[in-house]
């Protein structure tokens, strides 16, 4: 049986299982103010080196609802190669220092089947070379190994190109197994990517995130009405909001309006949109499904043009 390696051990997290363990049980700890909220079936985290999100991605786990689980669609943006449609493993099994992962084939191959125009297997090169859905396994191993049901399987897929009307027909797919309770859905993501580097400076002073201008090397720093990591915090900050409302058009016109580099806004299209069609599919258009946010950080308090930091955050959906 064919398993994807863990090809980030040893440089993005440890290789070893022992001190991973221990690195893993030390950022659960400094999340104990979270503890698992019920029904609490979507979670969006980082996927970062440990290092820099390690704490802020299991914040998202501590408050998963873990207790019906067998089955989770994991979603991760493409980082390296541009494609349309999805794209969803090949392999039966992700290794990681901890032990393996099962991938549930069968789901995969009915999704194929049934949605060829929009689903396909990605090939074990494009799958090797991306973290986004590696970043997460440890952490979800982590919380599963000793569950009665055992490990759950996952369904590990890959973004890339999208609009909004892939993204509302991967959505519909999806909706259809929101109210199955051994069914989870994990959203791999880092928040603002900002420097020169990303090709990203803009800057707002305030909260609301609406007045933004472009900051060019030459401009003088000095004179911001507040440094520029608050700026990339409030720009962060108004997204989360954002997504706290449960509107998929309200998310899409701030990530055109802001162009804020979260590199999993379109994994997080779809599971918005995904929660509207559960929404309206169940009759509760009154009380929309969106994200809690427990935490958020930044490698890096950025100062400066030439500075970069990429920002974490952990959320949470409870679908019950």
């Amino acid at each position: 049986m064919s398993a994807r390696p863990a090809t980030h051990a040893g440089t993005w997290y440890s290789s070893m299982a022992s001190t991973l363990d221990s690195e893993l049980t030390k950022f659960i700890s400094e999340a104990s103010s979270t503890t698992p909220s019920k029904n609490a079936r979507v979670l969006v985290g980082p996927h970062a080196g440990y290092a820099y999100c390690g704490s802020t991605l299991a914040e998202s786990y501590s408050v998963w609802d873990t207790s019906t689980v067998k089955n989770v669609f994991i979603f991760s943006p493409s980082h390296y190669v541009y494609f349309k449609g999805a794209r969803i493993s090949r392999y039966q099994f992700y290794e990681t220092p901890l032990g393996t992962i099962p991938v549930n084939h069968e789901l995969i191959e009915k999704l194929i089947e049934e949605n060829p125009r929009d689903i396909k297997y990605m090939s074990s090169d494009v799958d090797d070379e991306e973290h986004g859905i590696e970043m997460h396994m440890p952490m979800f191993h982590k919380f599963t190994e000793k569950l009665p049901q055992g490990v759950p399987k996952i369904i590990p897929i890959l973004i890339s190109s999208s609009d909004r009307n892939f993204e509302k027909r991967i959505a519909s797919i999806i909706a259809k197994y929101l109210p199955n309770k051994e069914f989870s859905f994990i959203v791999s993501s880092d928040f603002c990517h900002w420097g020169s580097r990303f090709d990203y400076t803009m800057y707002t002073p305030d909260d609301s995130a609406s007045r933004l201008k472009k900051l060019y090397p030459q401009d003088n720093h000095t004179n911001l009405t507040v440094p520029i990591y608050k700026s990339i915090e409030y720009l962060d900050k108004k997204a989360m909001k954002v997504a706290a409302t449960g509107s998929y058009d309200m998310w899409k016109e701030y990530i055109e309006r802001t162009g804020n580099t979260i590199c999993g806004q379109k994994p997080i299209s779809i599971i918005i949109a995904a929660l509207e069609k559960y929404n309206e599919e169940s009759l509760k258009k009154e009380n929309a499904l969106g994200f809690n946010w427990i935490g958020y950080s930044q490698s890096s308090k950025v100062t400066r043009t030439n500075d970069s930091s990429v920002s974490y955050a952990s959320g949470f959906v409870v679908v019950d």
